[in-house]
């Protein structure tokens, strides 16, 4: 009989051996899971900047491609308006040429 509480006695200690070995698993998985919410907590307050920044960055290239485009634009008007002139001296080259053929020489 001495041999049943003996092993009833071992059976208690490892049931109670057991839960604790449970227990302080389960509060260091519970630690674990904290450091890991603060961690992404962080990560995803980071990730929430760096999204904003970006949207702040894009306006700002939004702004810089408009005020590039109105700049062509200029460009463009500006050419035209340089190449005219050219055809207008060109035009008046060729006038000046055609009117010194008349002019006698010295």
């Amino acid at each position: 009989m001495t041999a049943f509480w003996i092993a009833l006695a071992v059976l208690l200690v490892a049931f109670v051996a057991g839960a604790v070995f449970v227990l302080v698993r389960a509060l260091e998985t519970k630690k674990a899971l904290k450091s890991l919410k603060d961690a992404l907590s962080v990560e995803l307050q980071r990730i929430s900047r760096a999204g904003e920044r970006t949207n702040e960055e894009l306006a700002a290239a939004r702004k810089a491609f408009e005020r590039l485009q109105a700049s062509v634009e200029k460009l463009t008007t500006a050419r035209t308006r340089l190449r005219l002139v050219n055809e207008a001296l060109s035009e008046a080259e060729s006038v000046l040429t055609r009117a010194r053929s008349f002019i006698p020489s010295k």
